[in-house]
Order: C-alpha cells, then structure tokens, then sequence
C-alpha cells in the first residue's frame, strides 16, 4: 500500500502549478531554438552545433527543474542554463554581421518598441500586371502578411522605374540582400533590404511571373509588367536558388532595346546614308559592337525601317530580345544550326533577313549567297569596322576566295558604342585647357565649352544636393556614336588584295569615312556628353 507520506511525494513533483510553470517556460526556449536554426543559416554559421547545445542546455534544465528537491532552485537552474547557451549565440551571431542587423542590442530593442502596434498599410507606387497581363490590386490591410509583401515589391519596383535601370539584382548577402542595378549601362549599388524582406519580394513576384513558388532551387523564368505615371516597363524576372537562398534578377525590356533608328544617336549624314544603303534591296549590312553597345537595338531598327506590312521580314535569333509586331522571329539553339534555319527562311522567299549572329563558315557562305539577292543584316561583337571586318573574313576562311566570297555583296559596316548623356537639369559647363583640347586633336580657336556633370554640392545645412531629375548620376539615358564604313569598289578591291590596313583607311578617309573616336568627341562639342564618358568608354575592356 502507498502511504501518505508518498503520495505527499508524488504530488510535490508533479503537481498541476509546476507542469505549467515549466511549459511556460519550454515556450521562449523552443521559440528562439527555432530562430537560431533559420539564422544560423543566414549568418553562414553551424546551425546544428548550435541547436545541439541550445537543446542540451535546455532538456539539462527541464531535468533540474523537476528532480530538485527545491522547485524554484531547479527552475532557476533551466532559465540560467538556456539564457546562457542562447546570449551566447546571440553574441556570437552578432559579431558576425554587420551593426544594423545585430539582435537584443539596444537600438534593436528601441526599433522593435516602436514599431510595437504598428500596422502595414498599404502602399502604391506602381501599378502591376501579372504574366498574363492582369492588373494585380492591393491585398487586404487585414492580411499584414500580405502587405509585406506588396509593399516591399512595390518600393523596389518604383525604385527601379524611378532610376531607370535595364538590369537588377537582388542577391542574398548574410542577414542582408544586396541590391544592384545597371543604369545607363553602369552598375550602381543601392541600399540593402533585410533578407527576410527580400525573401517575401522574390517569392511575391515569383507568383505573379507565374513560377513556382514552392520551387527555391531549380531556375525559372517569368515576365510582368508595371506602369507608373506614363512609364511603361515590361520585366523579364529569372529567380534562382543559391547555397544562401534565392537570387532574382529583372531585366526591363524597354531600356534593353530601341526599335527607332532615329532615336539611337546617329548624325543625320550617316543615318541619311545608312538607311540608303537598307533600302538597296540586297546585299550584306553588317552591324558591330561590343557586348552591351546595342547590336540588337540597331539591327532591329534597321529591319524597322523596312515596311512589315507591305514585305516579308525575317529574323534568325538565338534568343530575341523582344517581340516585333509583323515580324516573323525564328530562333535557333546552336551557332550550328543557323545555315539550316537560313536555308529554311529562304525557301519562303521573304525580303529582308535579320541574322543575330554568324560565327561558322557554313554559316558565312549561306548568308554570303544569300545577300546576292536579298537585303541581310547580320550581327556581330567588335570595337571598330576594321575589326569587324577581319573578324568577317576571318569566318568566310581567310583566303583569297574566302575574300572575294565575303566582299562579293557586303555593302557596309556599322559600329557603333553606347555613351551615357549628361543630365540637362544638373550640367555644368566648363573651358577645357588647351593642351587637353590639342591632346584630342581639335582646333583650340574653335571650342567654347565642353560640358561635365556636377561636382558634391550641399545646401545651408550642409546636407547633399540630389538632382531631382538624373538622382544624382550626373547623366540621363544613353546615345550611341556610330562609325560606317561603306564598301566601295577601291575598297572591295584593296581587301581582295589583301591590302594593308593603311591602305584601307585612306581609301575610306578619301570617301569621307569619319572614325568612332572623331563621331563621339562630336558628341562632346554638341554638349550631349563629356569627354571623361568618351574616355571611360574607349578604356571600357571590349
């Protein structure tokens, strides 16, 4: 029989007051065990060692707290063991990252107090449009989660249409996402967003681009679109998983590719010239550049000025860049595959072909045959026309019936770079020195002002002054200097005779040939541009 001095016992130990006690107390402990196993991964840290010994810490304490003959002894055991192992964490963890995102700090402790009660209201800066084009409204203030969400894709967006950037990435960086954007064709670092932050955007956008969003590892691709006053933006999204979570890149459409040859930049007697020698009706054009000068705008600017209603448009592209109304846009996987796609568009007779690129010598005799009687514009990667032209000879074979195969229909060569335009709102101007003026080359009784961006300024209170039109850039969208060397017959023939480059070039300077250097420093006399721009370009690793 039990007695009652056991049964005493029993209910000491297990009395319904201390199991509560101690699974009021199990609840902060499993909670910031939960938190540690997510941040551990954030910080790059050994997330199971320090779950062991939080777990350890804290089953050693539960066994205290209930096998010491004093109860508040045994409970003040559990919360020194498992206070220890998680401010040791803490301490650990912050040292890791940077000040703004360390935890149980002071100014940690102020932000969360302040923004205790606080509820996310819904904010709209743009408007948005899922993949298949729908208009997406705001969620409902009583789904703050969903807020969250909105709001950050929201700033970001509006962010991104505001700086006008082609290209942004948002890769995870410990507790932290860097964000970066290409404007202009120059990478600007912006202000970091919290990872956790970062993650409801991706995923966010991830479901209206109409990916998977359970999906944290494998690519995927998406489009959407956002309006914002009158500015339309229509955004490739690629979301990928990393060993530190998802990465996202946009690319926006419309700052990527131009369609109108009279926005590019060209002077009006090269355009007037070059929009002659399209509309022969035959023959090779070739368009050059290096990667990132906009070969794809110029080329489809070029097959633009040719009527899509009235002829039969063709383009042969790896990946198009953008979809051309009226314009029949044929892809191919490989460089290989090209000459049999070729052969394929030209059995449907059509007008005018577009060739993104040739880079096979099966490929360079399809396209040379072609161009005896239809109009081709063929791309291609090279800083000058000269280059582009060994480059071309070089794919037809090299020899002299190589030569003559590759100079038979070629017409003319374009190259062109991307120079970035000087802020109208902010520019200043200046008078160069005149040993700078002679280092260019030009006549130093006839330049009055070259123009720069500004340098810092601040106001009365010595706080930075951001122009409100450029956000501080200095510059505002970008224009192209072009180089054209047309294919006469002196230079047919001197390239045919394998001539020396020498040669070559004074036979085009005698046809009025101006050089990519001589196009751009126009630019920089016009006020368009400065000559530090021009200087970082032609230094740019082509």
């Amino acid at each position: 029989m039990i007695d009652s001095c056991s049964v005493a016992m029993m209910a000491a130990y297990f009395s319904t007051f201390k199991i509560v006690v101690i699974l009021l107390a199990l609840l902060p402990w499993l909670y910031a065990a939960t938190w540690m196993n997510k941040d551990a991964r954030k910080v790059h840290t050994v997330g199971s060692f320090w779950c062991g010994i939080v777990l350890g810490a804290g089953m050693l304490g539960v066994l205290a707290t209930l096998l010491a003959p004093i109860f508040a002894v045994g409970l003040a055991v559990y919360v020194v063991l498992a206070a220890g192992t998680i401010g040791s964490y803490v301490v650990y963890r912050n040292k890791r990252v940077v000040p703004e995102a360390r935890v149980l700090t002071a100014a940690h402790i102020r932000n969360v107090l302040a923004r205790r009660g606080q509820e996310v209201r819904v904010v709209e800066h743009v408007k948005l449009y899922d993949a298949d084009g729908k208009a997406v409204f705001p969620p409902a203030e009583e789904d703050q989660a969903a807020c969250k969400s909105y709001n950050g894709a929201q700033e970001l967006l509006s962010d991104v249409v505001r700086m006008r950037a082609s290209e942004v990435d948002v890769s995870p960086d410990g507790p932290r996402a860097r964000v970066r954007y290409i404007v202009d064709g120059v990478l600007h670092t912006r202000p970091s967003l919290d990872r956790d932050l970062a993650e409801t955007v991706v995923d966010y956008l991830k479901g209206l681009a109409n990916m998977n969003v359970a999906d944290r590892r494998r690519p995927q691709t998406g489009h959407i679109s956002v309006d914002m006053g009158a500015v339309r933006a229509d955004m490739k999204i690629s979301v990928a998983g990393t060993t530190r979570g998802q990465r996202m890149q946009l690319r926006v459409l419309q700052e990527v590719v131009q369609t109108r040859l009279e926005d590019l930049g060209m002077s009006e007697t090269l355009q007037s010239r070059l929009v002659q020698i399209n509309a022969s009706g035959r023959g090779l054009i070739i368009v050059s550049a290096p990667k990132g000068n906009g070969v794809t705008s110029t080329l489809y600017s070029l097959l633009r000025k040719h009527d899509a209603f009235m002829k039969q448009l063709v383009t042969l592209e790896a990946l198009p860049s953008a979809d051309l109304e009226n314009i029949t846009q044929v892809r191919y996987a490989s460089p290989d595959e090209m000459p049999r796609h070729l052969a394929r568009v030209l059995r449907q007779d059509p007008d005018v072909i577009m060739v993104e690129t040739c880079e096979t010598a099966e490929g360079a005799a399809a396209v040379c045959e072609a161009a005896s009687f239809k109009a081709i514009l063929l791309g291609g990667y090279a800083g000058s026309t000269f280059v582009a032209l060994a480059k071309w000879l070089r794919v037809c074979g090299g020899d002299g019936d190589a030569r003559r195969m590759g100079m038979a229909n070629l017409s003319a060569i374009v190259c062109q770079k991307l120079l970035r335009k000087l802020c109208p709102a902010c520019k200043e101007g200046y008078t160069p020195s005149r040993e700078r003026v002679a280092k260019l080359n030009l006549p130093p009784d006839k330049i009055g002002q070259f123009y720069r961006p500004p340098g810092p300024r601040t106001d009365e209170k010595g706080r930075p002054i951001v122009c409100p039109t450029c956000y501080g850039t200095g510059y505002l969208g970008r224009t192209a200097a072009f180089e054209l060397l047309e294919i006469n017959d002196e230079v047919r023939k001197l390239v045919i005779d394998s001539a020396s480059l020498d040669q070559i070039q004074a036979a085009c300077r005698r046809a009025g040939m101006l050089y990519l250097q001589e196009q751009a420093l126009r630019k920089v006399i016009e006020g368009v541009t400065s000559i530090e721009e021009v200087i970082r370009v032609s230094k740019a690793k082509q």
